[in-house]
């Protein structure tokens, strides 16, 4: 009797056991999707494979541990390769098929890889092969719960907003159908939602949706965290940050809440509540790509400073990085480290395959050359830079200017000629063109480009300075020496005028001009000294000079002048 009942036994022990075991499961895998969405990535990874290890014939396993390779990129598509995360996704999908062949979830996740990549045919067989998986009319011996169905098509929908795909036609289809098979899946009005927020950009039906999506699951962070995204990008700051808040609260361990928080405290400068919201962003992620993320925000927001201590508590443990070089060389340029700079610039680029170069850092090598005073270097590097990037004409302007300070003045005429006959000068460049075409001793042209300049920036002091040197290079002399034609003198008469409002801030300027000035009319007095009215003006401009700076050698040198003036004027 006992030999009888026992294999029953067994058999009612296993009946009741498998579906607590199935359910088990099922609410680990809403655990690690979770920690997926949390963006606690290696976590996540750790636990799909101890539970693909328990059950590796369940084809979902393999899917969302797919989704979590690319929702690792996604978080971080700066530092983390996006080939390396497909490539992984692509095997874990084909392990899920060759374990549970019937389940389409791994075909969704292959077309998924196929419409990041834009190989739009080849995602739709990959759909195809998903849907005769699944029930339809054509289908009727398939049987198949409607939630699972439905969650099929909200992935598949999902897919497309992922690569953002605006197909927003096959979306929508996908969503009635899933809606009509199972109305109550709060998911099905997250990706709904995601389809007005970031394909169709139309906040108010995204809102809808979250709000549903809210409804249907009130302990949920994610659709509330999406609204705070919303009104984040709308630059409501006080709504988004309230949502943001409410987030924390409702799960405190949902780690983008963190991040949000502290990116928009930042942007209102309450940095150390930023910073606290990052480190607790951190805390929970416990990977080494949040923290490089943690980095974009920190140089986005300019803090340069607790950048390059993120950066280099990520070289403690991840040296292979060639990002974390850059990201240090930008960062130590920003904070006038001028020589550590120049070392991870050097450093990044030595490493670099070419086309992963950035105009932008060939941009940081040639400013962090010309700062360590390697201008002949410098120069090369920032017309690179302006090749791949033609749209940063300032860097011609940077490159003439290290021309300058080697006193390679024809290289720097060269370069802003270059970029006034491409239409893209600005008055800056007509300034610094005319004083290199001073150093060039052609006066001429250098006025040209000064007179353009102080059209331009009538307020501009050294302008007008640099102007009127030009000018007194242009007069001419007798054979005494004397000053025939006083170019400059209107000149250097305006400049007296625009520095009579801060006369100690001018001072060089308004000494040069009244000596300029006494001497043109001393000239015209020496030249007929019975202009009585032109030593009475050079004795005025000579007196205003001395006035200016007393201690100056001028000031003695023409003192004797000085007094003959007066004696010739009483």
């Amino acid at each position: 009797m006992l030999r009888a009942t026992k294999p029953v036994v067994v058999v009612v022990a296993l009946l009741l056991f498998f579906p607590f075991v199935a359910k088990t499961y099922s609410q680990e895998l809403k655990d690690a999707v979770k920690l997926t969405k949390s963006e606690q990535f290696k976590k996540a990874s750790s636990m799909f494979r101890s539970l693909i290890k328990q059950t590796p014939a369940n084809g979902d396993l393999y899917y969302f541990y797919g989704r979590n390779f690319l929702d690792n990129y996604y978080s971080d598509t700066l530092n983390i390769s996006f080939t390396e995360m497909a490539d992984s996704a692509r095997m874990v999908y084909q392990q899920g098929l060759q374990q549970d062949p019937a389940n389409p979830l791994n075909f969704v996740g292959l077309g998924g890889l196929d419409l990041i990549n834009k190989k739009i045919p080849d995602a739709q067989g990959e759909f195809a092969k998903a849907m005769a998986l699944l029930p339809s009319k054509a289908n009727k011996q398939l049987k198949m719960d409607p939630a699972k169905h439905s969650r099929v098509l909200i992935e598949m929908a999902e897919s497309y907003v992922t690569a953002s795909v605006h197909d927003t036609g096959s979306v929508f289809n996908l969503l009635r159908t899933a809606e009509k098979l199972d109305n109550k899946n709060p998911n099905l009005f997250i990706v709904k939602g995601d389809v007005y927020f970031y394909l169709l950009n139309d906040g108010s039906k995204a809102i809808q949706n979250y709000n549903m999506a809210q409804s249907l699951d009130p302990k949920s962070p994610e659709a509330k965290l999406r609204v705070g995204q919303l009104w984040m990008r709308a630059r409501q700051y006080t709504n988004a940050l309230n949502y943001y808040q409410e987030v924390v609260k409702m799960d405190s361990t949902f780690a983008p809440a963190y991040r949000e928080l502290g990116s928009l405290l930042s942007r209102a400068g309450r940095q150390e509540e930023a910073k606290k919201n990052f480190y607790k962003f951190l805390e929970l992620s416990k990977n080494t790509a949040a923290r490089k993320q943690f980095v974009n925000t920190l140089i986005d927001l300019k803090n340069y400073t607790e950048a390059i201590t993120q950066l280099n508590e990520i070289t403690k443990v991840d040296n292979n990085d060639n990002d974390v070089n850059r990201a240090l060389a930008y960062s130590y340029f920003e904070t006038q480290q001028y020589d550590k700079g120049l070392i991870y610039i050097k450093k990044f680029i030595a490493n670099s395959k070419p086309e992963k170069i950035r105009a932008l850092d060939f941009t940081y090598y040639g400013r962090l050359l010309s700062k360590t005073k390697q201008d002949s270097l410098a120069s090369e590097q920032l017309l690179k830079a302006y090749s791949m990037d033609t749209s940063k004409a300032e860097l011609i302007s940077e490159a003439a200017l290290s021309y300058t300070r080697i006193k390679k003045y024809d290289k720097a005429m060269e370069q802003y000629e270059r970029k006034i006959k491409l239409k893209k000068g600005v008055p800056m460049d007509y300034y610094n063109l005319g004083k290199v075409y001073y150093s060039l001793q052609d006066y001429v042209k250098a006025d040209t480009n000064l007179a353009i300049f102080n059209i331009q920036q009538p307020d501009y002091i050294p302008g007008f300075a640099w102007r009127a040197r030009t000018k007194s290079n242009l007069d001419q002399k007798d054979p005494k020496g004397f000053n025939m034609t006083g170019m400059a003198v209107p000149v250097y008469e305006s400049l007296i005028q625009k520095t009579q409002g801060d006369t100690v801030k001018y001072m060089k300027e308004r000494f040069e001009s009244f000596d300029y000035l006494a001497f043109y009319h001393y000239s015209n007095y020496m030249r007929d000294l019975k202009q009585k009215e032109e030593a009475e003006k050079a004795l005025f401009y000579y007196t205003r000079m001395s006035a200016v700076n007393p201690n100056d050698e001028k000031v003695a040198i023409v003192k004797p002048v000085i007094d003959a003036l007066k004696l010739k004027v009483r």
